[in-house]
């Protein structure tokens, strides 16, 4: 068989609540507008050609814009067609791109709409004092847009150097831990080779055994492209899987397989599934298969966008009766699907045993 909650006196939660979910939403679109930028997108043409040519594809787009306009309402709002163009140049090309948008929709705004078509002369005194405001009040706009880019693109660039700072704290931390964990790996091998007693030996190589199991997990946790908290599950399987089998040097005839789904999980119950993983397969590999000429441990992980299921099962002969529940290494088991968070239960027989790990709330 192969936070606290709300009790609803708290005014403050739904506050904070929306608070977050505001931050989020203007993270992403600081991140959209920067993304925006033509000359971060082109770095080898020069700015002001780009400039130039999101100025006029701007203009064009003012003049579409007025065409489409004037097909239903002629003349109607002279100078207000041109801000989008303008917003979007500016926010595309920068402040030039802008401004180049601002002349010449206002020039041919001005000579081909009003007062007269084809002229560039005044009807009534105030109609030069309106074109001067217009003028104004888009110059006042690209200003605008230019200082918000320009803040919207200084906050990501401080932002994404915090994550590259926790990034390298992060790795700093789990290059230390596993440090740490050989050394400790050593130390115990030491002691186990030095002492006389059997029980302290086995006791010893136990415990040693766990440690270099947590060291295989902090070694195949890497990091997630957009969060460094969130790992790649299934490619974090395959390569822990990897290192077991070539740590236990899997005996001739026994065969590890795996099959995974793309799946995305956190790194703190990525490492715990990691820890009940190792645990199972080394159990197996060294008791599930006595007396048989060959054995098969199946690992495989499904998943969707809910929930991810890990399955362990080997074909052996199934567990004794007497370490089902409440042995030793049934507790380690629980207390690693705890820290995984997950829904962990056991089937076994005389035919093999089966393990599987529920995952909600992915990630």
């Amino acid at each position: 068989m192969p936070g606290a909650p709300n009790d609803g006196r708290n005014p403050a939660s739904p506050q904070i609540q929306f608070a977050g979910s505001y931050h989020c939403h203007y993270s992403g679109s600081m991140q959209r507008i920067t993304q925006l930028d033509a000359i971060d997108l082109t770095p080898g043409i020069p700015d002001w050609v780009i400039q130039l040519l999101v100025g006029v594809a701007g203009t064009l787009l003012a003049l579409l814009t007025r065409f489409l306009v004037d097909t239903v309402y002629p003349g109607a709002a002279p100078y207000a067609i041109n801000v989008p163009a303008i917003l979007i140049a500016t926010l595309v090309g920068r402040f030039n791109a802008g401004l180049i948008v601002l002349v010449l929709s206002s020039l041919f705004t001005w000579y081909q709409v009003m007062p007269f078509q084809g002229s560039f002369a005044f009807a009534t005194s105030s109609d030069g004092p309106r074109t001067i405001v217009n003028v104004i009040t888009g110059l006042l706009l690209i200003i605008l847009a230019e200082l918000a880019r320009r803040n919207f693109r200084d906050l990501l660039h401080e932002r994404e150097e915090r994550i590259s700072e926790r990034e390298m704290l992060l790795r700093e931390v789990d290059h230390r831990v596993k440090n740490n964990l050989a050394i400790l790996t050593s130390l115990l091998r030491l002691q186990q080779n030095e002492t006389g007693n059997e029980d302290a030996k086995q006791a010893l190589e136990k415990a040693a055994g766990r440690v270099l199991s947590l060291s295989k997990a902090y070694e195949n946790l890497h990091y997630g492209v957009d969060n460094i908290a969130v790992v790649q599950f299934d490619e974090f399987i395959e390569r822990l899987c990897g290192a077991i089998s070539d740590a236990l040097a899997l005996e001739q005839g026994i065969e590890l397989t795996i099959s995974v789904m793309p799946c995305k999980l956190a790194r703190d119950r990525a490492s715990g599934i990691g820890l009940l993983i190792n645990e199972i397969v080394t159990n197996a590999v060294k008791h599930a298969f006595k007396g048989q000429d060959s054995g098969l441990i199946a690992i495989s992980l499904t998943a969707d966008q809910t929930q991810a299921v890990v399955s362990i099962e080997d074909n052996g002969i199934g567990l004794p009766e007497d370490v089902r529940e409440g042995a030793q290494g049934r507790v380690f088991l629980d207390a690693f699907a705890t820290t995984a968070k997950a829904d962990f239960h056991c089937q076994t027989s005389s035919e093999g045993t089966r393990y599987v790990a529920t995952l909600q709330d992915l990630p």
